[in-house]
């Protein structure tokens, strides 16, 4: 096992090098350490080669456990529930405890980086009083969040505070969350700079060729998929939640269902793709045959195209990739190219969208092809202004050479 594959549902879990192969780690919080959690690290399993299914599975589950007591360690050993206590801890437990709160009812991963942000924002302040707080306190902590550069970390807490007093207007119907909740309307913070970056049909080319090389036939798959039809990523290999969460599933592993992926029966006999996206819940229909890509890519399987079931699934279990390990192996066969660390997986859509306007598509054609709501949000992922500025500099100077010599 060269590079360590990640264990589905391990939270805390870590791979260490070692001279006869790898580690599994479970690792605590650093700041819990400090605090005094007594169990820092575990050893779950090491070897040269990989782990049994088997084992894959004790990982899982011990890192589970692991967590579990590091967590409620963490909340001083009660459960994070009860009334609205004025603090800014006690407007968080009542935002994710309400029945009524709009926390129950986004995603999945939109709850766990609200809590990831929550975390943040309660570590530093969440035994403060609202009653004891000011407008312009709220910019005194945005100026210590910016320090380092972290302008991105900074407005997504500001905009989970934005969130979190708006609840306590409508919902607690709380005097002090109703006075944040008017001022922070009126503030307004530095945003991260927009992303720029973009993959190109020649990256992503050499991307699918050194996937194969490296054994990865299914992200030279999911990458054409996603450079010829400008999908997102979790619209090419979908996401993993509790089986809890809503949504219905056959494939499921390790407590976990597979949703929201492309899958073999939406692609008809006559090679039309018909899904319904994550985002907008927008249904496309899209012919593979006018995406080059992807038919180079099926006939690689010799003409045996499945019934059913996920289109892209990792070679190690023949289950559907989790985010971050897709993320990581689609960064460890970009880095063999040489592709630029700035570039990202996330990043073929824009550059699926920036060659489409480049090559003079209609804006509003590429909008519908995008599934976007507004021709800006379009306008935002075609990139390249230089080049454009450049086209019409010099279209121009071609149509005043056209003109008349004289002109009076």
């Amino acid at each position: 096992m060269n590079t360590p594959v990640r264990v589905r549902n391990a939270p805390g879990l870590v791979w260490k090098k070692r001279r006869s192969g790898h580690e599994a780690r479970w690792q605590c919080r650093t700041d819990l350490i400090a605090k005094g959690f007594k169990i820092k690290s575990v050893k779950l399993w090491s070897g040269a080669g990989e782990p049994t299914k088997e084992e894959w599975d004790r990982i899982a589950d011990r890192c589970n456990e692991l967590q579990q007591e590091m967590l409620v360690f963490s909340r001083g050993g009660l459960p994070e529930i009860g009334p609205f206590d004025g603090t800014i801890s006690g407007l968080m437990r009542a935002y994710k405890s309400d029945p009524d709160s709009p926390y129950r009812t986004i995603r999945y991963h939109s709850r766990v980086h609200y809590d990831a942000l929550m975390e943040l924002i309660k570590r530093e302040h969440g035994d403060k009083s609202l009653g004891e707080l000011r407008p312009r306190t709220l910019l005194t902590w945005h100026k210590e969040w910016i320090k380092d550069g972290k302008i991105a970390v900074a407005h997504a807490k500001m905009g989970m505070l934005r969130t979190l007093f708006s609840f306590g207007v409508t919902l607690l119907e709380d005097d002090h969350c109703a006075k944040f909740s008017a001022a922070l309307s009126k503030m307004r913070f530095a945003m991260p700079k927009p992303r720029i970056e973009r993959l190109t049909a020649a990256q992503a080319i050499a991307i699918r060729a050194k996937a194969h090389e490296m054994g990865r036939p299914s992200i030279a798959l999911a990458q054409a998929f996603q450079f010829e039809l400008m999908l997102r990523q979790k619209d090419v290999i979908g996401e993993w939640v509790p089986i809890a969460e809503p949504g219905i599933s056959a494939v499921q592993a390790d407590g976990m269902k597979w949703l929201r992926g492309i899958r073999w029966e939406e692609i008809s006999g006559d090679l039309v793709l018909r899904h319904v996206t994550s985002k907008r819940q927008k249904e496309i229909e899209v012919s593979l045959r006018n995406a080059p890509m992807v038919m180079e890519e099926l006939a690689l399987l010799g003409g045996e195209i499945p019934a059913s079931g996920p289109v892209i699934v990792s070679e190690w279990d023949r289950l559907p990739w989790t985010s971050p390990e897709f993320r990581r192996w689609w960064r460890i066969v970009a880095d063999a190219c040489g592709i630029p660390k700035a570039v990202r997986n996330m990043d073929s859509r824009a550059g699926a969208i920036t060659e489409a306007t480049a090559a003079g598509a209609d804006l509003e054609h590429v909008r519908h092809a995008a599934t976007h709501s507004n021709i800006s949000m379009t306008q935002r992922y075609s990139r390249d202004a230089a080049g454009k500025t450049e086209v019409v500099q010099l279209a121009r100077v071609e149509h005043r050479n056209k003109g008349p010599k004289n002109a009076s």
